[in-house]
C-alpha cells in the first residue's frame, strides 16, 4: 500500500469514536420505566427522567423526588474483516449511571427539574495484538483503533409550566461535558529512513464543553389521549487536548525535517445531532395504556471531523480531518404498560432505530446498523418509594461491508447487547 493511501486511512480511522455521538441511541433510556416501555415512552413516561426525555410530563410528578439509575450493559461485538482475520471487543461490561430531581414548585402548575446523565457516547476496546494484513497498512492492527472511548455528561435543567387545563409545556438545557480519547498502532516503520522501527502508538486525548437547548409539549386533545412533543437543538463541542506517542524513533530525519515531537498538542470538534420526536399515549382502560414514538435525528451534522495534531501533523500526511457522510434517520416504536394493582405494574416495548452510517465511510464498532431493541420491565410503588427493573436485548442484524473505503474493513459484523436497569425512585 502507498504511504499515503495507508495515512489517509489512518485520518479516517482517528474519528472512529465520534460515530457513537451520531447514532440517536448510542445510549438506549437510562430508567428502568422508560427502557422497558423503550418505544413508547414520550407521552407515557411519569418518572424524574422525563426531565431529559419529555420535560412537560414531569407537571405530573406531586412531590419531590429523586431518581437514581444503575445499569449493566453487556456487548458482544465481533469484526471478521474478508483480508485481516477476526477480532472481538476485549472489553464487554459497561455501567453507567444517571441522576434525576423533579422539585414541584406550585403542585400542578409549576415545575422544576434537574438531571445528570450521559445520553451519547460509548465506548470500544480491541486488543493491541490484532492480526495483520496482507501488506503494511493494510489490516486491523494498523487501522483499528484500540481504544475509542466518547464519555458525554449531560447537565440538564428543565422548567415545566402549564398552559392550560390541557396543554403543558417545558424548556431545558443541555450542558455537555464530553472527553475524547483515541488509541491506535502506529507503524513506525513505514516513515521515509525509520524502516525495521517496531510499532508504536498514538494516543490523543481532549476534553470540551457544549451548550444547547430543548423545548417539550404535553397536550390531552381527548381524554385518555395525549401527544407529546419534543424538539432538541444541536450540540457543538470543541475539543482541546494532548497528543502522545510511544516508541517515535530518535534521530530520524524526516521526523526532524517536519518538527515532530513525542507531545503535541490535539484538537477536534464535533456536533451531537438535533432532533424532533413526537409520541402518542392512550389509556385503553384504567390498567392498560399503550404508547406510540417517531423521532427524526439530524446526524448529517457530522460532515467531517477535524483532527488537529500540533506539531505531528505532518503524522496524517496531509490530512486534516476524517469525512463521515452521514445521513439523517429515524426512530420509531411502541410500548406498553399494565397495572396488576395499585403496587405493581408490567411493562414492554419495541423500539426501530435506522441506519446513519454508509458503507463507504464505514467505521468497524460504531453502532452503525439497523437496531433493534426490546424491552420488558417491572414496577413497584410503594407509599415514599419506586422500584423499576428492566432488561433490554439491543439487537443489530448482522451487516456485511464490501464496499468499504478501508479494505481491512470490508467483512461481517456482529453487535448486540444485553442491558439491565435498575432504577429508585425516592418521594419526599
Amino acid at each position: 500500500m502507498k504511504l499515503r493511501a495507508f495515512h489517509i486511512i489512518l485520518a479516517s480511522g482517528f474519528a472512529f469514536a465520534a460515530a457513537h455521538a451520531a447514532e440517536t441511541l448510542s445510549v438506549v433510556p437510562d430508567s428502568a420505566q422508560a427502557l422497558g416501555m423503550v418505544g413508547g415512552r414520550l407521552a407515557n413516561l411519569h418518572d424524574a427522567s422525563a426531565v431529559r426525555v419529555s420535560p412537560a410530563n414531569i407537571l405530573q410528578i406531586k412531590e419531590p423526588e429523586v431518581l437514581l439509575n444503575l445499569a449493566v450493559w453487556n456487548g458482544d461485538i465481533r469484526l471478521d474483516s474478508n483480508i485481516s482475520g477476526s477480532v472481538k471487543m476485549s472489553q464487554s461490561w459497561i455501567y453507567p449511571g444517571s441522576i434525576y430531581a423533579v422539585l414541584p414548585v406550585v403542585p400542578d402548575k409549576l415545575a422544576f427539574g434537574f438531571g445528570i446523565s450521559t445520553p451519547f457516547g460509548l465506548g470500544s476496546y480491541f486488543p493491541k495484538n490484532m492480526p495483520f494484513g496482507p501488506g503494511v497498512g493494510a489490516g486491523l492492527r494498523h487501522n483499528l483503533p484500540f481504544e475509542a472511548k466518547l464519555l458525554a455528561v449531560d447537565f440538564t435543567p428543565a422548567l415545566a409550566f402549564r398552559v392550560t387545563d390541557t396543554l403543558t409545556m417545558a424548556a431545558g438545557l443541555d450542558i455537555v461535558y464530553s472527553q475524547l480519547t483515541l488509541g491506535r498502532i502506529y507503524p513506525w516503520g513505514v516513515l521515509p529512513g525509520a524502516g525495521g522501527t517496531p510499532d508504536g502508538e498514538l494516543q490523543l486525548k481532549g476534553d470540551g464543553w457544549g451548550v444547547g437547548g430543548y423545548l417539550g409539549a404535553n397536550w390531552e386533545f381527548a381524554p385518555g389521549h395525549r401527544l407529546a412533543l419534543i424538539g432538541r437543538l444541536p450540540i457543538k463541542i470543541s475539543y482541546s487536548g494532548r497528543t502522545e506517542t510511544v516508541g517515535m524513533p530518535s534521530g530520524n530525519a524526516f521526523l526532524t525535517g517536519v518538527g515532530a515531537t513525542s507531545t503535541s498538542r490535539f484538537g477536534s470538534e464535533m456536533t451531537f445531532p438535533g432532533s424532533i420526536a413526537i409520541g402518542y399515549g392512550v389509556d385503553l382502560t384504567d390498567r392498560l395504556t399503550l404508547g406510540f414514538d417517531f423521532q427524526w435525528s439530524d446526524n448529517s451534522s457530522h460532515d467531517d471531523i477535524p483532527l488537529d495534531l500540533g506539531n505531528n501533523q505532518a503524522l496524517l500526511f496531509g490530512q486534516s480531518a476524517a469525512v463521515l457522510g452521514w445521513k439523517d434517520s429515524i426512530d420509531l416504536g411502541f410500548g406498553a404498560s399494565y397495572k396488576l394493582d395499585k403496587a405493581w405494574q408490567l411493562r414492554c416495548g419495541y423500539l426501530f432505530s435506522e441506519n446513519s452510517q454508509p458503507e463507504t465511510n464505514y467505521l468497524p464498532s460504531a453502532a452503525a446498523y439497523d437496531r433493534h431493541v426490546f424491552g420488558v420491565g417491572v414496577g413497584w410503588r410503594g407509599k415514599t418509594r419506586n422500584v423499576d427493573l428492566a432488561y433490554a436485548f439491543v439487537y443489530n442484524p448482522i451487516r456485511t461491508i464490501g464496499s468499504a473505503a478501508t479494505p481491512a474493513f470490508n467483512g461481517n459484523y456482529k453487535h448486540q447487547w444485553h442491558v439491565i436497569s435498575l432504577s429508585v425512585t425516592q418521594r419526599f
